[in-house]
């Protein structure tokens, strides 16, 4: 369960700081799952940052409690290392690379890959095995937004030859604890899609097109059907990149549809003013800004700033649409 509001209180608004986040490395060792199982499985730390109301899985300890049908994640790899081969059998996984390098690899033997520079996101579906790899020789980050319906669980499953080492080394008591926060070794072979079809789903900084608005300048890299931007994403979820200028301020309205996860992605920090609050933002630091509100997002004392957007909807995918 998670421990977040739901809302906002009159001290502020829903945010996280990346220096106080905590690993579900951490949190589940406290409820008995070795951590070096969960290194093992996942990337060495990954911290939970948003979850949907009544998530069982191992994000269910997010700091922030969001609308249905979103995960928020930070995995952070030590140089070479990444989770083993999993497979979302009822989510999409979109990987956005916040710095270092990455190998996202897929396919039922992880046989194709695609490298992710800082700025460029990819999207696997579920069904599919996929793993990534830090490449460089420090940490490395990426941020992960994983969709699912209403009802979200994020179940993942991995090979069976995996949960045999487990079992051997840790016993069955831990493996029916992963059971518990749906983490299963249940797979066999999955569907594969080939490097073709993944183009598609690959969104690169480089290339990004900016979208003229009524009141600011975004880069889209991610949205729904239709969307304008060059990788789909789910029912609820439109993803895009804003890079104020030094001494620029970019002011947009989130409309009351919406509410609009806003991650500071740069080196220097960066100020969101809603309702003439002002909330600083450090290198991977969130905020939401709620619907119905006016936000302006600069960048402090004067720098530029780099900015992702994430705006969530209600709406999701509905369970019978997820393939």
């Amino acid at each position: 369960m998670s421990s977040a509001a739901t809302a906002p209180t009159s001290t502020g608004p829903l945010l996280a700081r990346f220096k106080d986040l905590v690993s579900y490395q951490s949190q589940h060792a406290d409820n008995g799952i070795p951590r070096e199982v969960m290194e093992y499985l996942a990337a060495n730390k990954v911290f939970p940052v948003v979850c949907p109301p009544g998530l069982v899985g191992r994000n269910a300890l997010a700091p922030l409690l969001g609308w249905p049908g979103l995960c928020i994640t930070i995995a952070q790899c030590t140089p070479r290392q990444g989770p083993v081969a999993h497979n979302h059998t009822g989510t999409l996984e979109t990987f956005f690379c916040l710095d270092g390098r990455f190998d996202v690899e897929w396919g039922n033997r992880l046989e194709h890959k695609v490298t992710l520079e800082p700025g460029d996101l990819c999207s696997v579906p579920p069904g599919v095995y996929r793993t990534f790899r830090n490449l460089t020789d420090g940490e490395a980050r990426l941020l992960v937004l994983i969709q699912g319906d209403e009802k979200m669980s994020d179940k993942i499953e991995m090979p069976r030859r995996i949960g045999e080492e487990v079992r051997q080394k840790h016993g069955d008591r831990v493996m029916e604890l992963l059971a518990g926060i749906n983490m299963r070794f249940q797979g066999g072979e999955a569907k594969d899609i080939t490097p073709e079809q993944m183009q598609s789903r690959i969104g690169r900084a480089a290339h990004l097109e900016p979208r003229a608005g009524a009141q600011e300048t975004v880069f889209p890299l991610m949205a729904p059907q239709a969307g304008g931007a060059p990788v789909q994403a789910w029912p609820g979820l439109s993803v895009a990149l804003l890079q104020p200028s030094a001494g620029e301020a970019s002011t947009a309205t989130v409309d009351g549809e919406h509410a609009q996860w806003v991650i500071n992605i740069g080196d220097t920090a960066c100020e969101v003013v809603v309702d003439g609050r002002t909330t600083v933002l450090g290198r991977y630091d969130l905020v939401r800004v709620e619907p119905g509100t006016t936000r302006t997002v600069r960048g402090s004392t004067g720098q530029a700033c780099r900015i992702l957007l994430a705006t969530q909807g209600r709406d999701t995918i509905s369970a019978q649409a997820i393939q």
